[in-house]
């Protein structure tokens, strides 16, 4: 087994994942073939994007996170050794927020310093909603 790729792996796996299952018909089947629970959410999230099956298969990545970036990088080793990890993260770039939560100190000045990390970052979510509990902010990314 060779576990050999670029070492910005770990910050976009779960962007390399979901770009994977979407457009790449053949690591598609092979998810379906592995985890075969999932094979309604697959055919739909491999035809639209935003069809709503992101969810649960979010859950399955972050509940089998090591299983699943294991199974990746030797798919992408395996079968896809032109695999620009460059031209993907210009293209695609950014951290794949959506579903994380983070906690930071209810201050402006941490809140901005926060969105701007966002932002160098290039971070991928489609919204955020922020809670003050105390003396923090709880922020939850979709």
């Amino acid at each position: 087994m060779n576990l050999n790729i670029d070492e910005r792996y770990s910050t976009y796996s779960k962007s390399i994942v979901f770009y994977l299952l979407h457009n790449d018909e053949e690591y598609s089947e092979l998810w379906k073939s592995k985890y075969p629970q999932y094979t309604n959410q697959l055919n739909n999230f491999f035809k639209d994007v935003n069809c709503g099956c992101r969810a649960p298969l979010l859950q399955h990545y972050n509940r089998h996170r090591f299983d699943v970036d294991v199974f990746t990088v030797n798919y992408i080793n395996e079968n896809k050794p032109e695999f620009d990890f460059d031209s993907f993260c210009a293209e695609y770039g950014g951290q794949d927020l959506r579903g994380a939560m983070f906690a930071i100190p209810a201050s402006k000045a941490d809140y901005k310093d926060f969105l701007s990390s966002l932002q160098v970052k290039k971070a991928n979510f489609s919204n955020f909603n922020s809670l003050k509990l105390g003396e923090e902010i709880l922020i939850t990314f979709f």
